[in-house]
């Protein structure tokens, strides 16, 4: 019997322990793996509980210790990966058709390898054939490398998805943009998410487009998951989900936000809370800086490095983490790299480390990037500063010169707040550069488009006139208008003219008395209160008869005449007229 199975090239394996046979085809050779040529029959070894005790007859090259699973494992998986590597040929055979190059393709299949498992004539090739005819192969090789699982959907599809989004005013391009994964989702699914999110937080429509603009990446999570994350946000700061604070701090949250699990969000934030926060308001900082995005150790070895190395007790830790949470998302090569690009700018160890703890978000500024280059050049080149009156004002560097710092000199030079760039410094105006954007413009009364350098000229006209006025009619120093900032809010025609002119007559008339020294209350006092201050009535009451008798005459001659005043002395002129000129009719 064992003649005729050798001469049949069948081979017996006895296993001795559980007295049971295995029959196997034998190999032509012994250094080609066995291949199994009738899927889906198994042979009886991949079937069967096989002992690791065994003999290998004619397997020379396996151990007489190796596992059979090992050998069942070798005999199953050598067709599949033959025929793996066959359909990954075939696979790259579509895409170089489509016209996507050989790298590319390599790229693609890497990061999506379902495509693998795509049959080529029913699937694939449609899929590539439809996105071929919408997007061309440029296009096509773009979109595919920005998102690979682009050929999940059809070019209609997308469409669907993208005119969809426009009904409800978002922009369907940014979204693309931001979350591409987004527009391959099924349309019911994107409007799944959408009418989650609008029914969880009562957003209304122009919030929602807001919401989206900002974190697109919550349309490629189902409801489930974005309400998750809007629950986890509430029960951390203990707001409900409809009001308007939380509204507020979920617009203006991190835009990874969504990226996270709900219950990550939640273990990290609450963690760098407990762990670094010095009140409950840092939560708010956390989200809004992205600071869930490090794990907890790592979050703990950061913060370590960074009180190593700037020499911060557990107390200033907490300080600066909660005012900048965002310190914990670099990597610590990253800020070693930041302080020695510092000290290759001309900044000294010591002068470096004083500035990082004033304002440690200086430690996560790339210093060889072109926008921190062009800050240090405007710094010293235009504004005229050396590196230790940099040093001594940290916040400068910590600027942007495009939102802050160009905006801002080019308009006080060009008002004729002061006289040159490199002036601003001594000229006490210099505060200005450090407000923030709605302080700034809220006491220039700038118009929407600022900080853009692009002004409207009558604005500009505006300021010029004032700075005018104040400096050479007024004849005040930028120190002594900068210690009064109330005279730049003040109307000029209605308030500071006449009661600065009213002022410089009672200095003319009193040797002891200073128009100079009454800036606040010229700026300030109602005109009532002002009136009473400076026992001004005679005065007031020679120009009301000086303008009631001047507007009778015109009205006299014209037959009418129209009188605007400002909102300030409407009330003040009402009285005097009805009260010195009472022919007149008043409308």
């Amino acid at each position: 019997m064992l003649q005729q199975l050798q001469h049949s090239k069948i081979r017996c394996y006895t296993l001795a322990q559980n007295a049971q046979i295995v029959w196997c085809a034998s190999q032509t050779s012994p250094q080609e793996p066995t291949r199994v040529h009738a899927p889906p029959m198994l042979p009886m070894c991949a079937r069967l509980r096989l002992s690791s005790h065994h003999v290998c007859h004619g397997h020379r090259h396996l151990s007489m210790q190796q596992s059979w699973n090992t050998v069942s494992h070798q005999l199953i998986t050598s067709d599949a990966m033959s025929a793996s590597a066959g359909k990954g040929d075939a696979v790259q055979a579509a895409f170089a058709k489509a016209g996507i190059s050989a790298e590319v393709t390599r790229k693609i299949l890497k990061q999506y390898k379902y495509y693998l498992n795509w049959d080529i004539e029913t699937k694939l090739r449609p899929a590539l054939q439809s996105w071929l005819q919408e997007l061309g192969t440029e296009q096509l090789s773009q979109q595919l490398q920005r998102l690979p699982s682009l050929l999940l959907c059809t070019p209609e599809e997308r469409n669907e998805v993208y005119l969809w989004l426009g009904s409800k005013g978002v922009n369907a391009a940014r979204v693309q943009q931001k979350a591409p994964r987004a527009m391959t989702r099924e349309i019911g699914a994107v409007q799944s998410t959408f009418e989650a999110l609008q029914r969880a937080t009562a957003f209304s429509d122009a919030q929602m487009c807001t919401l989206l603009h900002k974190h697109s990446v919550a349309l490629e999570h189902g409801p489930e998951r974005v309400v998750g994350s809007l629950q986890a946000v509430s029960t951390m700061l203990g707001m409900p989900m409809t009001s308007d604070n939380f509204k507020k701090i979920i617009i203006a949250a991190h835009n990874r936000l969504f990226l996270q699990s709900p219950a990550t969000l939640h273990q990290r934030v609450t963690f760098f809370c407990q762990m670094y926060a010095t009140g409950t308001h840092v939560a708010r900082a956390a989200l809004a800086t992205g600071v869930y995005m490090t794990s907890e150790p790592v979050m703990q070895s950061r913060a370590a490095n960074l009180q190593a190395q700037l020499g911060w007790d557990s107390e200033q830790l907490k300080q600066k983490l909660s005012f900048q949470p965002n310190l914990l998302n670099s990597e610590p090569s990253t800020i070693a790299h930041n302080v020695q690009a510092m000290k290759g700018a001309g900044f000294s160890l010591t002068q470096v480390w004083a500035m990082c703890t004033q304002h440690p978000a200086l430690l996560a500024l790339k210093w060889t990037s072109d926008t921190n280059v062009e800050k240090l050049l405007l710094l010293t080149c235009l504004l005229g500063l050396t590196l230790d009156d940099i040093a001594a004002r940290p916040y400068l560097l910590a600027s942007s010169v495009s939102n802050s710092l160009g905006p801002r000199v080019w308009f006080l030079y060009e008002t004729g707040a002061i006289d040159a760039p490199n002036t601003i410094m001594l000229s006490g105006l210099s505060g200005y550069l450090k407000k923030s954007k709605a302080v700034f413009s809220k006491r220039f009364s700038a118009p929407t488009a600022f900080p853009s350098m692009i002004f409207d000229s009558a604005f500009v006209d505006h300021w010029k006139q004032r700075w005018e006025y104040l400096r050479q009619h007024m004849k005040l120093s930028v120190k002594t208008i900068a210690a009064h900032q109330d005279l730049l809010l003040a109307s000029l025609p209605g308030r500071l003219a006449p009661r600065w002119q009213l002022l410089c007559k009672m200095a003319s008339e009193q040797a002891d008395f200073k128009a100079e020294e009454h800036l606040t209350a010229l700026a300030t006092l109602s005109d009532q209160d002002f009136s009473r201050k400076f026992h001004a009535e005679g005065d007031l009451q020679c120009l009301a008869c000086h303008l009631a008798a001047v507007f009778y005459k015109l009205s006299s001659t014209l037959g009418l005449c129209l009188c605007v005043p400002t909102s300030s002395a409407m009330w003040l002129w009402g009285c005097r007229f009805s009260r010195f000129a009472q022919t007149l009719r008043i409308y």
